[in-house]
């Protein structure tokens, strides 16, 4: 078998680059062309792309760092220019509340995570995913010391069940 058809089984597409290499440095060079001759539309389309996807990695991190949907928006009125007062308005909100909001101190309700699905082009239920991601994970902290004392072993001990033993 040789060797590119074994990188692609083994799910590798590249070998291993010395990053001190002339190949290196070429490949670098035509990114930077690449990405010089973007436009304006091509440059915000893919910014707004990334932005998506640090929200989605963000739902399906494990990490209890907590983000505010309030930081996500953030990061979409910088880079699409908008100023919050112009937002707030524009969405109907009083831009107090856009501030309490932006800050984390005032949920998302589903009606408003309809409206921010709508406006930034993503799915609604991100919105409300990361307001239940951030309570789950508060919760958790506050609880953490209760919540040992719940296993489906002990459960199934204290009914008197048969207790498989991968449990």
């Amino acid at each position: 078998m040789n060797t590119k058809q074994k990188e692609f089984e083994n799910g590798i597409l590249t070998n291993q680059m010395d990053v001190n290499s002339n190949d290196f440095e070429k490949l670098q060079a035509k990114l930077l062309n690449k990405s010089r001759e973007r436009n304006d539309e091509q440059r915000l389309k893919i910014e707004l792309l990334a932005l998506r996807f640090k929200i989605e990695d963000y739902l399906q991190n494990e990490d209890p760092e907590i983000k505010s949907a309030g930081e996500f928006i953030k990061q979409y009125l910088k880079v699409l220019q908008i100023k919050q007062y112009s937002f707030a308005n524009y969405i109907g909100i009083k831009p107090s509340n856009l501030s309490k909001l932006l800050k984390g101190d005032r949920p998302i309700n589903y009606e408003l995570a309809l409206i921010l699905g709508k406006v930034f082009k993503i799915n609604p239920i991100y919105w409300i995913e990361i307001q239940a991601k951030n309570e789950l994970i508060r919760l958790k902290k506050e609880k953490d010391k209760e919540l040992h004392n719940y296993s489906l072993r002990d459960l199934l001990k204290s009914n008197k069940n048969i207790v498989p033993h991968y449990l």
